[in-house]
């Protein structure tokens, strides 16, 4: 059976889409900046070592509304190691892909304006159920060995689309399919020596932090993270 879906809802849709690969452009162009710096890298390589562990992850979206909660497996090969630092630094494609858990994904939005029968259009969106998922990250792993400091700055894109059940204030039920993209940081995307971390020892990076971002400019809520990353050779 075709279901039907609202032009509002549609227009809605893509206007996400655009906002969405707008802030990926973004940061894979920071990230460019970031990596040029250091001269031409291979991160798949990892003859000095890599950081990997898990990283848990919750958080909100602004406009549509958003709800997530995820658990990551993650590997980042090491780029670059000296007496005073040890980075990761990755375009997409370069690192693994991550293993990622979603286990709640909840969307809704209700347009600002009337529709043609006088009153606002609305949708929910729910996942269909818990989803282990492929994503691919873009970023950097920065340890200051002199400071004693850790920085992180990533982007996940998922490889694959999740299912999600919906409900259209006009359309009724319907089913969707969307694509997820997860941060996790110590600073906004590209900026993630705003908030540097505390380091006791280089081959194990743990934290728990909550990074609040201006949602002006990131349309996001507060990111609250925790990592536990290993340092393997």
């Amino acid at each position: 059976m075709k279901l039907y879906v609202d032009p509002q809802h549609d227009r809605t849709t893509r206007i996400q889409r655009k906002s969405l690969r707008g802030r990926i452009i973004g940061v894979a162009v920071v990230g460019c900046a970031s990596i040029c710096g250091f001269g031409l890298v291979h991160a798949q390589s990892n003859e000095l070592g890599t950081y990997q562990g898990t990283i848990k992850v919750s958080g909100t979206e602004i406009d549509p509304e958003v709800s997530y909660s995820a658990s990551i497996e993650i590997s980042l090969p090491v780029t670059y190691r000296d007496d005073g630092s040890i980075s990761a630094e990755f375009f997409s494609g370069e690192a693994p892909d991550a293993t990622v858990s979603i286990t709640q994904w909840d969307e809704a939005h209700t347009e600002k304006s009337k529709g043609t029968d006088g009153k606002f259009a609305s949708y929910k969106c729910k996942l269909a159920a818990p989803r282990e998922i492929p994503m691919t990250p873009t970023g950097i792993l920065n340890v200051d060995l002199e400071q004693n400091t850790h920085m992180l700055s990533l982007t996940l894109l998922g490889t694959v689309e999740v299912d999600f059940n919906c409900v259209h204030s006009t359309a009724g039920a319907y089913k969707d399919k969307k694509g997820v993209m997860l941060y996790v940081g110590t600073g906004a995307p590209g900026m993630q020596f705003e908030h540097p971390l505390p380091v006791t020892d280089a081959a194990r990076l743990t934290a728990n932090y909550t990074l609040v971002l201006d949602p002006d400019e990131t349309n996001s809520g507060p990111i609250v993270q925790e990592w536990d990353l290993r340092l393997t050779q």
